[in-house]
C-alpha cells in the first residue's frame, strides 16, 4: 500500500523514500522518474472467496512503458498477460513559467571539510506529464487499486527527492492529478483474446532540471582598521609626467608592524614600560625585545623553524622573550611592554610576532618612498626618505 505521512494536511501525503538514497543517475529526470514510479508501487490486491474470506494477496507490478508495449511485451506464448499491472511512462516535458527556484540567481554551499564551494546556478522548473494505465482482469481488482490512489492524490500528493549532485539538500515537488479516469471495459473482446479493464489517468510532476556546478574558491572576510596619522608623517608620490600630485596608499595585513614608540629611549639598570602604536596587534602571540644592551638576557629565539614557509621570511635571531605578563595590548594600534633593566648603552628593537609571521620596530619606522627628484635634479642625490627620530629602535643612553 501507500504510505500515508503522519499529521498530513487534507488533500496530500508526503511520499520520502529512503531507498533513492542507492541511486547514482547523474541526471534529475531518471530521479524524478523513479520517485513517481515508486510512488505507484506497493499496492497489494486480495482475492476473496465465496464466504469473502481472503484467500490470495497479489502484488501489482509496475512498469516504465507505454501501455500498447506492456500488452505487447508481457503476452505469453497463449496470448495470456499476467494481470495486474500499472504502465507508466513520460507523456511531455513543458517549462512552467509561473514557478522560481531561487530569486537568486545561483546559490554557494561548501561541502564539509573543503576550502571552496560549489556554485549551482538557478533550475528551470519544469512541468512532467506521466501517463498512468492500470491494466487488471476483473473489475473488482480495479476497484481495489483506484481506492488505493484516489483518496490520496486528491488534489496532489508530494514528493521528497534530492539531486545525485547535492545529496544534502532536500526538495519537495508537487504531484498534481488531473482528476478524471478514463476506463475502457473489453466490449469488444474476441473468442481468443484475453478480457481486461483498463484504467487511464494524467499526473503532472513539479519538478526541476539543474545545470552543472562549478567549483569556486571561497571568499574570505579580513577585518580591517584605518587610523589618523599625523600630517608630517604622510607619504606623498609626484608623477614625473603631468606633475599630478597622488596619495600613495598601502594596506598590510601580517604580521604586526609596530612602527612608533615612547619614549624612544632609556636608562641602563632601569625596568621601564614603553607604549607602542601599529597595526596588527590584536593577534599577538610573542613580542621580543633584541639588541647589545640585553645581550646578557638574549638567547637563540627561531618562532617559526617548525612552519617551512614562513621560517625562510622570518629567520631565527638573538634576543629576548618577554613574558605574557610583561605585554599587553587594546586594540588593533595600540600595546604596552615592559623592558628588562639593560647593562649598556646601545639600541633595542622591538619585534612583535604573530601565526603570520613578526614585524620589527627598526624596519617600520622608516618611510620607504622613491624619490621625486629627476635624476638631472641637483636633489636627486641628497634625497633622504623621512625618517622618525628611532631609526635604530630604542636608544639606551647612559
Amino acid at each position: 500500500m501507500l504510505i500515508i505521512a503522519p499529521g498530513q494536511k487534507p488533500g496530500a501525503f508526503l511520499l520520502n523514500r529512503d531507498r533513492m538514497n542507492a541511486y547514482t543517475y547523474d541526471h534529475e529526470l531518471i530521479t524524478m522518474s523513479t520517485m513517481f514510479i515508486n510512488s505507484m508501487s506497493d499496492i497489494i490486491i486480495k482475492r476473496f472467496n465465496a464466504h469473502k474470506q481472503p484467500r490470495d494477496q497479489i502484488k501489482t507490478r509496475v512498469v516504465y512503458a507505454p501501455k500498447q508495449r506492456v500488452l505487447n511485451d508481457l503476452l505469453d506464448k497463449d496470448q495470456n498477460i499476467k494481470l495486474p499491472v500499472i504502465s507508466v511512462y513520460i507523456g511531455g516535458i513543458a517549462k512552467d513559467e509561473g514557478r522560481v527556484y531561487n530569486k537568486i540567481l545561483g546559490t554557494y554551499h561548501t561541502p564539509a571539510n573543503s576550502t571552496s564551494s560549489i556554485n549551482e546556478g538557478s533550475p528551470l522548473p519544469i512541468d512532467i506529464t506521466y501517463n498512468v494505465s492500470i491494466m487488471t482482469r476483473y473489475q473488482e481488482d480495479m476497484d481495489q487499486i483506484l481506492s488505493h490512489l484516489l483518496p490520496y492524490i486528491n488534489p496532489y500528493f508530494t514528493v521528497s527527492w534530492r539531486t545525485p549532485r547535492r545529496p544534502d539538500h532536500e526538495i519537495r515537488s508537487n504531484v498534481f492529478w488531473s482528476g478524471n479516469v478514463n476506463v475502457q471495459y473489453p466490449i469488444d473482446a474476441t473468442a481468443t483474446q484475453v478480457a481486461r479493464v483498463v484504467a487511464d489517468l494524467t499526473f503532472t510532476f513539479k519538478g526541476w532540471m539543474f545545470k552543472s556546478q562549478m567549483k569556486t574558491e571561497n571568499i574570505f572576510t579580513f577585518n580591517t582598521s584605518f587610523h589618523n596619522i599625523p600630517a608630517e608623517f604622510n607619504l606623498k608620490s609626484f608623477s614625473r609626467e603631468n606633475s599630478v600630485e597622488e596619495d600613495l596608499i598601502v594596506y598590510y595585513g601580517a604580521p604586526p608592524r609596530p612602527s612608533y614608540i615612547e619614549p624612544p629611549h632609556a636608562n641602563p639598570g632601569v625596568i621601564q614600560q614603553f607604549n607602542a602604536w601599529g597595526t596588527g596587534f590584536e593577534k599577538i602571540t610573542n613580542v621580543y625585545l633584541s639588541g647589545s644592551p640585553l645581550q646578557q638576557f638574549s638567547t637563540l629565539q627561531n618562532p617559526f623553524s617548525s612552519v617551512p614557509k614562513l621560517s625562510a621570511d622570518y629567520p631565527a635571531f638573538m634576543g629576548v622573550k618577554l613574558l605574557s605578563s610583561e605585554w599587553a595590548y587594546n586594540g588593533d594600534s595600540f600595546m604596552t611592554f615592559v623592558m628588562p633593566s639593560a647593562n649598556s648603552a646601545g639600541f633595542v628593537d622591538l619585534i612583535v610576532e604573530n601565526k603570520g609571521g613578526y614585524g620589527l620596530l627598526t624596519k617600520n619606522v622608516r618611510v620607504n618612498t622613491f624619490n621625486p627628484y629627476s635624476p638631472e635634479n641637483a636633489m636627486h642625490d641628497i634625497f633622504v626618505p623621512y625618517q622618525m627620530p628611532y631609526l635604530s629602535g630604542i636608544q639606551v643612553i647612559l
